[in-house]
């Protein structure tokens, strides 16, 4: 029993970790690996005690497999905390998921936990048959011996019985406290069969245990996607309200039976600029719940960001802005999406002028780490750094920047980094946002290229564009 339940917390705490790493490849929030330290501590704690119990060959070995898988696991999983790779901790996170925690460590825990199970269960059919036979027998001495011989084996068998009867009540007093843990739907009391015997009940009560355990996961990921399905819908209906609100006026006031000439041109045109704004916040919740696909191409890095830059030169020059952009004398091409890359880039240029309202500098710098220094493409990685001189991120929302509906600008949905970081990963890069050891933001994008060495694209002039 103590076997048995050992193999059960161990199952149970690395079930736990699972839902964890889960929710986090669901909701992409870093937020839910803070529980993981905290897991891991009661999981080694769980497996230290599996491991003390484990007396036979085939559970040290199960055990040994488990403990590799264990240390593997978090071995990788502490290496993507110290330094994680350029391409993003998602992928990573589930690869060592479904090769590491799956494979090297729930199947042997579920196999050791079988195995125990197996040996209890043969263990009480071995003692039910030597009580049995060792009751006949002493009957029989009994009956053929004398009365201190019937005396003797009588005492002798009801000390058994009594063992075995203590051993019955703790195993039906543990099947009792798991089922009270899975009370039965609506009051209804489960049915017992009276061929059933205590190891079969305490082995259904772990399983409901377990399935009670699984019900709660999905209900828990459930509530939490409704919750994201309430916040979006609040959003909207504070985004779109406003522009209602106006227009709302502007009908009203022309339809006053007291104002004789109807709508006036000024108001034609507000009217005009509030629908196009309602056209914009629709696209812009629409691109963030159904991203297009990636129409991905040969893309060169240097004219991408060149047209870029010129996009946004009037609106600069009229605020005093400086913007310049600086790359290396060669960059690999991409295979990419230009007008979903250059969307991400116009998204950073035009939050970077966005807090330079009196002035100020905006610069790009695109440069690329060659594919044989660890990278893991065989033709390297493109860096673009956008970092302006404004006053830079909020203390502590580096990592909450590029969630939705987190924003810094009043006006803003809070959708717009949300979007760029889904065309990056889908593109199989990575996007981070800190703030410079100067001042200002600073925004690093991280891209696959493509292995192909004869195209050489123009670079960009050291001077860049005012």
């Amino acid at each position: 029993m103590a076997s048995v339940h050992a193999a059960q917390e161990l199952e149970i705490s690395l079930r736990e970790i699972h839902v964890q790493f889960d929710r986090y490849l669901i909701t992409g929030q870093r937020k839910h690996l803070s529980p993981v330290p905290r897991l891991r501590e009661h999981a080694t704690e769980a497996l230290r005690a599996a491991e003390r119990m484990a007396t036979t060959e085939p559970e040290q070995v199960l055990m040994r497999k488990v403990r590799t898988g264990y240390q593997h696991f978090f071995d990788a999983y502490d290496r993507l905390e110290q330094t994680p790779p350029e391409q993003g901790v998602y992928a990573k996170v589930l690869e060592l998921i479904d090769t590491v925690l799956t494979r090297e460590i729930l199947e042997p825990a579920r196999e050791y936990l079988r195995v125990n199970r197996d040996m209890l269960d043969h263990t009480a059919r071995a003692n039910h048959e030597l009580s049995q036979r060792l009751t006949v027998g002493l009957v029989g001495l009994g009956v053929c011996g004398s009365v201190a011989g019937l005396l003797g084996g009588w005492a002798i068998a009801v000390s058994l019985r009594r063992s075995l009867l203590d051993t019955d009540r703790v195993l039906r007093d543990t099947a009792a406290l798991l089922g009270e843990a899975v009370p039965a739907a609506d009051g209804e009391v489960p049915r017992r069969e009276q061929s059933e015997t205590t190891v079969q009940r305490v082995t259904q009560a772990a399983a409901a245990v377990l399935n009670r355990l699984k019900k709660t996961e999905r209900d828990a990921l459930r509530a939490e996607q409704l919750a994201w399905v309430g916040q979006m819908a609040a959003g909207i209906a504070h985004e779109v309200r406003n522009p209602l609100t106006v227009i709302k006026l502007l009908v009203q006031a022309a339809t006053d039976p007291r104002r004789a000439n109807g709508f006036r041109p000024q108001d034609l045109r507000v009217l005009e600029g509030e629908i196009l704004r309602l056209e914009q916040i629709i696209r812009t919740f629409l691109d963030f719940a159904r991203p297009p696909r990636p129409d991905k191409r040969s893309v060169v890095p240097a004219e991408l960001i060149r047209d870029c830059v010129a996009g946004v030169t009037a609106r600069a020059e009229l605020q005093g802005v400086t913007v310049r952009a600086v790359a290396s004398a060669d960059l690999p091409p991409l295979d990419a999406d230009p007008g979903q890359l250059g969307q991400v880039l116009y998204n950073l240029l035009f939050n970077a002028l966005d807090v330079l309202p009196s002035g100020g500098t905006v610069r790009v710098t695109a440069a690329v780490t060659p594919g044989d220094t660890g990278t893991g493409t065989p033709g390297g990685m493109l860096t673009v750094l956008v970092s302006d001189t404004g006053p830079g991120l909020p203390v502590g929302l580096e990592e909450q920047i590029f969630d939705p509906f987190i924003s810094t600008k009043e006006t803003g949905l809070g959708l717009g980094l949300s979007i760029c970081r889904r065309i990056v990963e889908a593109h199989g890069g990575s996007i981070g946002a800190t703030n410079g050891p100067a001042g200002g933001a600073v925004f690093v994008i991280r891209l696959p290229c493509r292995a192909q060495t004869n195209a050489r694209p123009a670079p960009l002039s050291p001077a860049g564009a005012t």
